[in-house]
């Protein structure tokens, strides 16, 4: 049986957002240790020095995750490209989401991951991938269907700083963009 049918599905009426210590969630960015699509090690302290925007997704998917990846190649096109930036994308489907189909993806977007490393997406291992996303309380279901599943998941974004900390949780692919931009601000200077 296929494991990938439909996309996530998303509401995106509403548009939330939060400071991390205001919203009561954890202040620093939970331990991990996870494998990027071409074998290299994600940390938090490879991540150190600076601002990454951390995101749940997956390469197949058809609909939201496009979308996140599409927003993201305009801030990062509208903020000039920083090398102060990076992106963490974190696959729902670690065991789905090969080394090939995350390169398709970001090829769709004239993303050259092999080339930019400020473009990340973690795909394993599986059990930290897991751990990981459910430490930061992104909720996973898979519906079965004829033919696959049907798979939802939390919408949510969010920017961690140089230090380590999170900085800003947005419950939406499209934040406001004065937040945004402020969240980013120690990268930019």
């Amino acid at each position: 049986m296929k494991t990938l049918l439909v996309s996530s599905l998303v509401v995106l009426a509403s548009v939330a957002v939060s400071t991390m210590a205001a919203a009561g969630g954890p202040v620093d960015l939970p331990t991990f240790a996870l494998e990027n699509y071409d074998g290299r090690p994600i940390t938090n302290a490879s991540l150190e020095g600076k601002t990454t925007i951390v995101v749940p997704t997956y390469a197949k998917c058809i609909f939201a995750c496009p979308v996140i990846t599409f927003v993201l190649t305009g801030l990062d096109e509208e903020l000039g490209a920083p090398g102060t930036v990076q992106y963490l994308h974190v696959s729902i489907q670690p065991e789905e989401d090969t080394a090939e189909e995350i390169l398709s993806h970001f090829q769709k977007h004239e993303i050259d991951a092999t080339q930019d490393p400020r473009w990340l997406f973690a795909n394993g291992p599986v059990d930290d991938i897991e751990k990981f996303l459910a430490d930061l309380g992104i909720e996973i279901t898979r519906t079965p269907v004829e033919g696959g599943f049907v798979i939802e998941h939390t919408v949510r974004v969010y920017v961690v700083g140089p230090d380590g900390n999170m900085m800003t949780r947005f419950d939406t692919y499209f934040w406001n963009e004065e937040e945004m931009r402020h969240a980013l601000q120690v990268s930019l200077e």
